[in-house]
Order: structure tokens, then C-alpha cells, then sequence
């Protein structure tokens, strides 16, 4: 088993935040699978549709409170009492931390809160499980760098050519060299290993948005469920990323979800 025996991952959540400090709602975001934490640049292409709405943005490295032996409950627990104290309009997550706002849905707090979903498994299907599970395996058999590469394979855009070495894909050299990156890799992309988290997307009362690539190659309209009120968005010619691929289909997508509540918001001042 991976473990970071060396380096200690930190106790509290991981966060940077965006937009202004007085305005009138809050939007926190849950982090993907990252071997190591970009400081929220994941985020970036979709930040504006947020912040230029009136949201205070918090983004989180959703595996900065991942401990050894957590499952997707587990971890989902431990977020709650976070996200919770921050009576969020908006909740948002990307893929892992989209599987974990899945998983609270059925929390009374979170039906106040707008959902949006980019590439968040709903449920993980065998064919999802096998392609996490080798790139998990890499980790140990192969070394972080290898296991990255992979990554990359499965994530990036039509358009996006495949990186030379696992540095030229953003991680940089020293990914490879600290246990806790491969550690970080190999258990977070195992927390989603037979999820199902219907249940509660589908008997949430909310308004909920899902956004896929239509071109993904990990998570597809297949792995995603909704329930009545809610609504799915394919963005044509992306992958895993289709914020990163297709930015401005993926802003106008988000921003067209928010624009009814940023209405009454107004319209209520």
C-alpha cells in the first residue's frame, strides 16, 4: 500500500479564494484528483461565470482532508462539517470532489444550493473502474510519473497532443520524487471504485446542473444521473476537461444555470 509515510498531509482544508470578500453569495468548489495541488488554476476558465455573478468563490483541494483508509463516505463526512459552515449558494466539484458533493446531497443544508457538476461520476461503472484501478496500480508498479502520463491519456481534450514526459503535463519534475504526490494519485482516484451515489442526486429538491465532454474517455453521460428539475450539458468537442477544453461553451453553460437565481437575487435587494 501507498502511503505517505513520509510527508504528513495537512489536518485542515487546503483553499484559495476568489472574488470579492462582501459579495452577496457564496460558491464553493471541490477539487479533482490532483497529484499535487495547483492552488485552484484548474478552476480558472470557470471562475468568471461565478465571481462576475456576485459569488465569493472558495476552492478546495478536496484530498487535503483525506486520511488512510477513507472511502468516498468517509471523506464526503469529513467535508461536511467544511462546507456546511459555509452556507453555500453554489456547491461545485470536478470529478472526485463532484463525487463528493454528489454523496451530501441528501444533507437538508445542501438543498439550498445551486449544484453544478463538471465530469462528476454519479456512478462508476466497471469500464470506469478498470481505467482508475491501472492508473492507480501505476503508482506502485511504475513509479508517479508513469501513472501521470496515463492520466493524461485518458483526460486530455481531442485537441490536446499527449505530453512528452509526465513534467510537460503540468506536475513537474519533482511529482515524481515525494511519496505523498503517488499517494495523493493512487487513493483519491480509488475513492470513486464502485461508486453509486443516485440516490441522493436523484431525490435532490435542488436545481442541479451536470457538464461532460461529449469526447471524454473516463466519464460520460453514462455515469451521470439526474433527477426531476435537473439538467445535463454535453459540450461538443471535449474531453474529461471541458472547461479546459471548450472554456467559453463551459462558461455559458454554467452561467446560463446561474442566471435565473442571480435574477431573484436581484430583484429581491
Amino acid at each position: 500500500m501507498i502511503s505517505p509515510a513520509t510527508t504528513t498531509p495537512p489536518r485542515a482544508p487546503v483553499a484559495v479564494r476568489l472574488g470579492e470578500a462582501g459579495a452577496p453569495r457564496t460558491a464553493c468548489v471541490l477539487a479533482p484528483v490532483m497529484a499535487r495541488w495547483d492552488r485552484g488554476a484548474f478552476f480558472e476558465p470557470v471562475a468568471e461565470a461565478l465571481v462576475t455573478t456576485g459569488h465569493r468563490v472558495t476552492v478546495y483541494d478536496t484530498l487535503s482532508l483525506l486520511r488512510d483508509g477513507d472511502d468516498l463516505a468517509a471523506l464526503a463526512d469529513r467535508w461536511a462539517g467544511v462546507l456546511r459552515a459555509e452556507e453555500p449558494d453554489v456547491l461545485v466539484g470536478n470529478a472526485l470532489g463532484g463525487a463528493v458533493v454528489q454523496r451530501l446531497l441528501d444533507r437538508p443544508w445542501t438543498h439550498r444550493a445551486d449544484v453544478v457538476l463538471l465530469s462528476s461520476p454519479t456512478l462508476a461503472d466497471g469500464v470506469l473502474d478498470a481505467t482508475l484501478e491501472r492508473i492507480a496500480a501505476a503508482v506502485a508498479e511504475r513509479g508517479t510519473a508513469a501513472a501521470l502520463d496515463l492520466l493524461h491519456e485518458v483526460v486530455r481534450g481531442p485537441a490536446d497532443p499527449a505530453p512528452a514526459t509526465a513534467s510537460d503535463s503540468g506536475q513537474g519534475m519533482d511529482t515524481a520524487d515525494d511519496p505523498l504526490y503517488g499517494w495523493r494519485l493512487a487513493t483519491g482516484l480509488r475513492l470513486l471504485r464502485r461508486a453509486d451515489v443516485r440516490g441522493p442526486v436523484e431525490a435532490f429538491p435542488g436545481r442541479l446542473l451536470h457538464i461532460y465532454g461529449t469526447e471524454s474517455n473516463l466519464v460520460g453521460r453514462q455515469h451521470l444521473a439526474t433527477g426531476p428539475g435537473h439538467r445535463s450539458v454535453g459540450i461538443a468537442g471535449a474531453g474529461m476537461r471541458p472547461h479546459a477544453d471548450r472554456p467559453e461553451a463551459t462558461r455559458r453553460a454554467v452561467a446560463a444555470f446561474l442566471a435565473p437565481q442571480q435574477k431573484k437575487r436581484i430583484h429581491d435587494q
